[in-house]
């Protein structure tokens, strides 16, 4: 992993856009979606960033730039497309610590800007560390089609209902078992359909109830351990959702990944169905990840 991801709080934030062309309006419309305090600095403005002037979204300074102008802002876009310009720009903004993207300019900048899937509050960010933009506006494509228009309207339903299941179930096993449930099911369902008052109805008769989560389960799946593109999208799934994953020596990080960072990862050997059983007990989800006949003696690592 070449850069480190994160997301940044920058609503109400000053910024500093350099550039008054295409480049620098495309970084000024995702500002102002974060809520950012925009200013555009250029000697000229194209029409578009002149009527977002006109209409109070943004401050423009009609000028050459200076290396103050950085002084105070939570980030930096240098967007004018004049090399020399845009690496000032750049050298400015690094000697104030302050965080500074070069559009098309991944080595002169201290962070890189994602190809962006919004459904608002829910958003991924796809980044290919500069490699190949057009790599990751094409996964984003991919991922734009996999996932529904109304998951933002779901992440919304889900966020007004946190307090209440926080406070309901004070396991976080619980809550994570009732979350998947949730989102697993018909409730989900409706919300995606628009249904949010029938859903509503549902899930406070579930978080009244108070249910415990259902009992512990085991799932198997033969994997590939060199090839671990072959896993289908419900295998990948069912790996996310384990709380355990116990995994033959062949299986590798590849297909491991998939599975969430706190569950707890497990080995197969001599003790394995003791363990499982354990955990069986507890309420646990398991998946069991065994590798192709060919792989089990070997240990072949995937590659």
């Amino acid at each position: 992993m070449r850069h480190y991801p994160a997301f940044l709080d920058i609503e109400g934030r000053p910024c500093l856009v350099v550039g008054g062309g295409a480049a620098a309006l495309a970084k000024v419309r995702l500002l102002r979606r974060a809520g950012a305090d925009v200013t555009v600095l250029a000697r000229r403005f194209d029409a578009d960033l002149q009527s977002l002037a006109d209409n109070g979204e943004v401050a423009l300074t009609k000028r050459a730039f200076r290396a103050s102008d950085v002084a105070g802002r939570a980030l930096v876009h240098a967007a004018s497309g004049v090399a020399a310009l845009d690496e000032a720009v750049a050298d400015a903004a690094k000697a104030r610590n302050i965080p500074v993207n070069v559009v098309d300019g991944a080595a002169l900048s201290s962070f890189v800007m994602p190809a962006i899937v919004d459904r608002g509050p829910l958003v991924i960010g796809i980044s290919s560390g500069g490699a190949s933009p057009v790599l990751a506006r094409r996964v984003r494509a991919e991922i734009e089609m996999l996932l529904p228009h109304g998951l933002g309207r779901l992440a919304r339903f889900a966020q007004s209902f946190r307090s209440a299941v926080h406070t309901t179930f004070a396991d976080f096993e619980f809550r994570l078992r009732f979350w998947d449930n949730f989102f697993d099911g018909p409730l989900a369902e409706s919300v995606l359909a628009g249904k949010e008052h029938q859903a509503r109805s549902g899930m406070l008769a579930l978080v009244n109830r108070a249910q415990l989560p259902p009992a512990g389960e085991i799932e198997n799946i033969e994997v590939d351990p060199v090839q671990p593109d072959l896993l289908t999208l419900r295998d990948v799934r069912r790996i996310a959702r384990a709380d355990v994953i116990v995994h033959d020596g062949a299986v590798g990080t590849a297909i491991l990944d998939h599975a969430r960072r706190d569950a707890r990862r497990i080995e197969a050997d001599s003790e394995t169905d003791q363990l499982m059983a354990a955990e069986l007990k507890a309420g646990k989800r398991i998946v069991r990840l065994t590798a192709r006949q060919e792989y089990r003696k070997t240990g072949l690592a995937a590659q």
